[in-house]
């Protein structure tokens, strides 16, 4: 028992001391593209000696990631510790003209940050979404930007948006990544899009609306709300009154099963995507007459064509910017048997593939009508 005290004093007497008061936790980082150079930011949390603790950005030019983190660490008198960094930001035009893995791989290369940090791109820069002052209750900004991002996950308006997510996407073979897209509104950072990548490169944006259906698509859906708007003729059986084009439906406790297959590969691919969706409506912008079990058929129809027709816009979209967040390639690659697919082959397949949509609605409850 006295030999095994004697060790632990010993091994306690080799850990460094780290005053809290010197220490400075960096919570987040943004990068933007300058010229040749990097213009890197980091959010400094420091701990004063009355207990408070205060925030600032410092930042740095340089050719690498690490060359700024000296020119970082060179402007400061703390110890600058990236362990509770929460998230990474990247400039639109350094994401859409270089590329960020260059600047990722640096990340999960770094055995003090953790891969479970959340990455975004910002537009119009990654400087002017960290430095922002209008951050809630938070204590900084790195931590705001956290909870934002991860408010919008739990809802399902985003895809997975870690740094290891991001990795493991740009590796696979037939699909590419996405990352929410921050701007800022009256100074204040928040999320109204979803960037697109191909590769590693910034290719073009989509609506958080239009997110929706690619999280559906690339995984099976089971929570959140979603807004659909429909013509008011295909729900004219159940309106009480007839005037007006359109007819706004809220509804919630969505539930899918998505299933993708190949039918054929030749002369190009063709995909059939079949959507089966649950859901209860929550409310209605028009009165309507007492649905009932002989005319929610009304409702579940008019749903799927607008649905159908929004997936179809959707999928259009990302073929013409030419990326795949949902994973086609993927599966057209463990349908052909001894195929070793490249992203190159797989881009010029893409192209031309055809994609046949199928969606199935069952309302399981109305809800609450206005």
């Amino acid at each position: 028992m006295k030999w095994f005290i004697v060790v632990m004093l010993l091994l306690s007497g080799c850990v460094s001391p780290r005053v809290l008061e010197r220490q400075g936790i960096i919570t987040a980082a943004g990068f933007d593209k300058k010229g040749k150079m990097y213009e890197g930011g980091s959010v400094m949390l420091s701990f004063q000696t009355t207990g408070s603790s205060m925030s600032e950005v410092i930042e740095a030019t340089n050719k690498t990631s690490k060359g700024l983190r000296q020119d970082l660490e060179a402007q400061t008198s703390h110890d600058l510790g990236s362990g509770q960094i929460r998230a990474v930001v990247y400039g639109k035009e350094l994401a859409e003209e270089d590329g960020i893995f260059g600047l990722t791989d640096t990340l999960q290369r770094d055995a003090n940050i953790g891969s479970l940090v959340y990455l975004a791109i910002a537009e119009p820069s990654a400087k002017q979404v960290i430095k922002s002052k209008k951050h809630e209750d938070t204590p900084d900004i790195g931590t705001y930007l956290y909870r934002l991002i991860e408010k919008n996950l739990r809802s399902e308006s985003l895809l997975a948006a870690t740094l290891h997510e991001f990795i493991h996407s740009y590796y696979d073979v037939g699909k590419d990544p996405v990352l929410p897209c921050l701007s800022l509104r009256d100074g204040k950072p928040i999320i109204e899009k979803v960037a697109l990548f191909r590769g590693d490169k910034f290719v073009g944006t989509v609506r958080l609306d239009e997110s929706f259906y690619i999280k559906m698509l690339a995984s099976e859906y089971n929570t959140g709300l979603k807004n659909i708007t429909v013509p008011r003729d295909d729900v004219a059986p159940l309106l009480i009154k007839k005037k007006g084009k359109k007819v706004n439906i809220v509804f919630n406790e969505i539930r899918t099963k998505r299933k993708i297959k190949l039918i054929s590969q030749k002369p190009a691919p063709h995909f059939r995507v079949t959507v089966k969706l649950q859901t209860e409506i929550l409310e209605m912008s028009e009165k309507i007459k007492p649905i009932m079990q002989a005319n929610i058929h009304v409702l579940e129809r008019a749903i799927e064509k607008q649905m159908k027709k929004e997936i179809e816009q959707l999928l259009s979209k990302l073929k013409a910017y030419n990326t795949d967040p949902i994973g086609f390639g993927q599966i057209y690659d463990h349908s052909v048997r001894r195929l070793q697919l490249t992203d190159k082959q797989w881009y010029k397949l893409y192209n031309n593939a055809k994609i046949d949509v199928d969606v199935s609605v069952s309302i399981l409850r109305t809800g609450t009508i206005d």
